[in-house]
């Protein structure tokens, strides 16, 4: 995408494919065998210096010129968990995006991952199945990597990725943690040695262009043993007419380059070229910023021994560069060594230098390489603390605490907020809680001071105090979610808050309103939080979210879909920084689809998804499970569906999260009542503490509406279930009443479903059918087909009879519509496509005019419209947008258009 990065820690330079080097001798055999399209798995290990990264920029450099999609992620030691992942989901996003456009892949705007369904690997690992071709992945100086999670991700994409996955690793040592040597046995992998990368002598004396007497062909193959990097040095030398000391050692790095590579360069070159390593990147910006200079890059191009040692790579439209890491290490090594308060010194400007730049974290590492951790934490403070969160989002608000010392956060109250934020987006809610309470006193002291800075610390906390009670499942009546919402509506209205903290708190205010049920008002704060978030992508995907809930609980279809549709575009283009968002928009879209009666059988989720139960917001988590109930009981019965609640209510215990327990706590209990097993749903309802009244159940004070509307659906199934008509009759005309004025459309057309069972079971046909009227006036603007789904037992009947007492002509059509959403429930009536229709419905998705479509698929113009017409004929629509949308909602097809 083009246009301003949401999240400018990404660096590109760490997924961009190197350029190749000028004068390398091109192996053409070694290529050939090196390829990464011919097995699974190729690995080349070999210690520093033996051109594997140059092997693989070659083979990288061909596959991308034939139209393979290549990712590539340098490794290094700050690549923890959570920043790995990201790194391989942007990697393989840019190279499926620069695959498909034919050109470099697009820079885009900008807790620990577990290797599995929920990672942002394991989402670019499903990306990467729907291609047609082979895709490859490289992982260079993949033995940095030395935490065992992160590791895991690897061992996840070479034992779990999908067939068209191919790997390729350069390292000095075998990774632990990744199974290489299994993949070689099973016949799987490749591994070259670095006996199979030695260059022969027939290959020195082509890279030396022919010009090596036999004598110095000879020594120079004693000296180098092979060794490509040495040969590169050497070459140069003679390019430069100098001649190295035969003398130097030839396993060993430092000898190289201190009898090399440093020996021709002056006293000030020499100081410049160890300044520079200290760089894990750079252009020509940072260095003569932080070095405080404004001839950096002239001076390295100057420099003929750095050819082929400094690598350039794409990086945001402007040259980006970094040392060849064996010279790097070793100018660090030097520098720290030799003259450790320039060391200190220069690491210091490179951290205030990419600070100013926005990249908090690679500032604060500089700042800790320095040896100021306390410099650390006020370069947190500067970027905002919590804040960083709204900004980066929280890949690198973990990343950030992880960097602070406990002296530091203890010197500092508003880092100990950053420390309690990062236990939230790790799901570790109760220690959240307990940091929480420790600190709260002492930052309560501070806030109450009048001052801009005091303002702006009350705001982080509310932020930080929001996240504990969206995360932690908090009750609406609770003390703390009271006090949050008293002290966000209070700090809205102050001007001392910058805008992004300001969209913060009306999102905040939104996210109450919505849940709640009070839609008008969602709507209006989350119009205001839109305006704040201009600059953040990241956070209007949450807008959206919230916006598509509120159209959803109001009937309003097309306005859910939109904006589900808008959020999700935004999370597939930048899932990297977070899976929650993408594994959000995806339960929200089939919930959506599941009211309308479009899930296939088979096609619906059986799980809650992985991501959703490590950290997952109160809504998200209830769209979810009440999916998976609801499909689970249409497609396996009653029994599966009461094991899935029951795994469901298992996990909300364990991870204490109360509002949540009381969803699907009632979840189940109206999977029994509607079983007839009133006796067990009476008793799961005691056990849970569910209320205790009509009154406490229609609560939308203090319980979100999607609590109330489970348990009033969940009472009213009781009060059928035992008989209790006349009882039940009250409750669900309150139930009605308070749905209507609320603009709940969803639950009031639930309510109506319920209604005519009761009244149907009761043998009250008159009522159950004017009921039914009311659904079906309601479904003309609303076509959720779900609710009567459900009760499709007792629905079907009295829909039948309705049709054929033929009272009301007008609502003819939706009667037979709900009728067949009833019939495809049973696993009957659902469109199937040709293949030929199948295609032509993509490229209608694409917006492809009738004669592209044509041309791609070799027909006529005439066949084309001919498909289409019965295409929505089987789907049931009349315009080609429709066609696409329901054959989405219904699984037919996959893919954002």
């Amino acid at each position: 995408m083009n246009g301003r990065r949401p999240l400018p820690w990404l660096l590109d330079q760490k997924i961009a494919v190197p350029a190749r080097v000028d004068g390398n001798l091109g192996r053409a055999e070694l290529v050939e065998r090196a390829m990464p399209t011919r097995r699974r798995l190729t690995v080349l290990q070999a210690p520093g210096g033996f051109g594997k990264t140059t092997l693989l920029v070659e083979c990288c450099h061909r596959l991308r010129a034939d139209g393979v999609p290549t990712a590539w992620v340098s490794v290094d030691e700050q690549d923890e968990p959570d920043v790995l992942d990201t790194y391989i989901a942007y990697a393989c996003q840019s190279a499926v995006a620069g695959a498909a456009t034919g050109a470099e892949p697009p820079t885009p705007d900008t807790g620990a991952p577990r290797a599995g369904s929920g990672s942002r690997t394991a989402l670019a690992a499903r990306e990467i199945s729907d291609l047609s071709g082979p895709f490859v992945l490289v992982f260079d100086e993949l033995d940095r990597l030395g935490n065992a999670e992160s590791s895991a991700l690897v061992e996840f994409l070479l034992e779990r990725g999908p067939p068209n996955l191919h790997l390729a690793f350069a390292c000095r040592e075998l990774p632990a943690g990744v199974n290489v040597a299994g993949a070689a046995l099973d016949g799987r992998a490749l591994i070259l040695s670095a006996e199979d990368l030695r260059f022969s002598p027939a290959e020195v004396a082509d890279f030396f262009g022919g010009k090596l007497s036999k004598e110095r062909l000879a020594s120079l193959m004693s000296e180098s043993a092979g060794w490509p990097f040495a040969l590169r040095i050497s070459r140069n030398e003679m390019e430069t007419g100098r001649r190295g000391d035969p003398r130097v050692a030839q396993a060993f790095v430092e000898n190289w380059v201190e009898s090399r590579l440093f020996e021709g360069l002056g006293p000030e070159d020499r100081e410049f070229l160890l300044d520079v390593g200290l760089f894990e990147w750079m252009d020509a910006a940072l260095l003569d910023d932080a070095l405080e200079r404004s001839d950096s890059m002239h001076r390295i191009d100057t420099m003929p021994v750095l050819v082929g040692m400094l690598e350039p790579v794409a990086g945001g439209g402007t040259e980006v560069w970094r040392l060849h890491p064996l010279i790097r290490e070793h100018c660090v090594r030097r520098r720290f060594r030799d003259t450790p308060e320039r060391f200190r010194a220069v690491h210091r400007r490179i951290a205030d230098s990419l600070a100013r730049r926005g990249h908090t974290v690679a500032a604060m590492r500089h700042a800790l390489e320095a040896g100021q951790p306390g410099l650390a934490g006020e370069l947190l403070e500067r970027a905002g603390g919590v804040r960083l969160c709204l900004r980066d989002g929280p890949v690198q608000t973990q990343a950030a605490n992880r960097l602070l010392s406990a002296n530091v956060v203890a010197s500092r109250p508003p880092l100990a907020l950053v420390r309690c934020l990062s236990s939230v987006l790790s799901g570790r809610i109760e220690e959240a809680k307990e940091r929480y309470r420790a600190i709260a006193g002492a930052l309560d002291a501070v806030a109450d001071h009048v001052d801009d800075d005091a303002v702006q610390l009350a705001a982080d906390i509310c932020l930080v105090r929001g996240m504990i009670a969206l995360y932690g499942s908090e009750r609406m009546d609770s003390d703390l979610m009271r006090t949050q919402l008293a002290d966000v509506a209070r700090l809205v209205q102050s001007e001392r808050i910058d805008a992004m903290t300001r969209g913060h708190l009306q999102y905040a205010l939104c996210l109450a309103a919505n849940m709640t049920g009070n839609l008008e008002a969602a709507h209006v704060h989350a119009a205001h939080a839109r305006q704040c978030f201009t600059q953040s992508p990241y956070m209007t995907v949450f807008v959206d979210l919230q916006q598509g809930q509120a159209a959803m609980a109001a009937g309003r279809v097309r306005d859910a879909a939109a904006h589900y549709r808008h959020a999700q575009r935004l999370a597939r283009k930048n899932y990297v920084p977070d899976a929650v968002p993408a594994a959000v928009c995806e339960v929200l879209r089939q919930e959506l689809a599941m009211e309308c009666g479009h899930v296939a059988p088979g096609a619906a989720p059986s799980h809650v998804p992985a991501a959703l139960q490590r950290i997952s917001p109160t809504q998200s988590y209830a769209a979810a499970s009440g999916v998976v109930v609801e499909c689970t009981l249409r497609d396996q019965g009653v029994d599966s569906a009461l094991a899935g609640a029951e795994e469901m209510l298992g996990y909300v215990r364990s991870a204490r999260l109360p509002a949540l327990e009381r969803y699907v706590s009632a979840l189940k209990v109206s999977l029994l009542a509607g079983a007839g097993r009133f006796g067990d749903g009476l008793d799961a309802w005691q056990s849970a503490g569910l209320p205790g009244t009509a009154v406490d159940c229609l609560d939308l004070a203090g319980q979100t509406w999607r609590e109330m509307e489970a348990l009033s659906c969940a009472q009213l199934r009781l009060a059928i279930a035992r008989a209790r008509f006349d009882e039940g009759r009250d409750f669900a005309e309150h139930l009605r009443t308070l749905a209507a004025a609320r603009g709940l459309r969803r639950t009031l057309m639930r309510a109506l479903a319920l209604s005519i069972v009761l009244e149907a079971r009761s043998g009250a046909t008159a009522p159950a059918a004017g009921h039914l009227r009311e659904y079906l006036g309601l479904y003309a603007e609303t076509p959720y087909a779900g609710p009567l789904v459900r009760e499709r037992d007792d629905c079907a009947p009295v829909v039948t009879a309705w049709l054929d007492a033929g009272a009301d002509h007008a609502a003819e059509d939706a009667a037979r519509s709900v009728l067949a959403a009833m019939d495809r429930a049973d696993g009957g009536g659902w469109a199937v496509l040709t293949e030929r229709e199948t295609d032509v419905l993509q490229r209608l998705g694409k917006k492809h005019s009738d004669k592209q479509i044509a041309a791609d698929l070799g027909i006529s113009t005439f066949g084309v419209r001919h498909h289409i017409r019965k295409l929505f004929d089987k789907l049931d629509v009349r315009r080609r947008g429709e066609a696409v949308r329901r054959a989405q909602e219904m699984g037919l097809i996959e893919g954002e258009f």
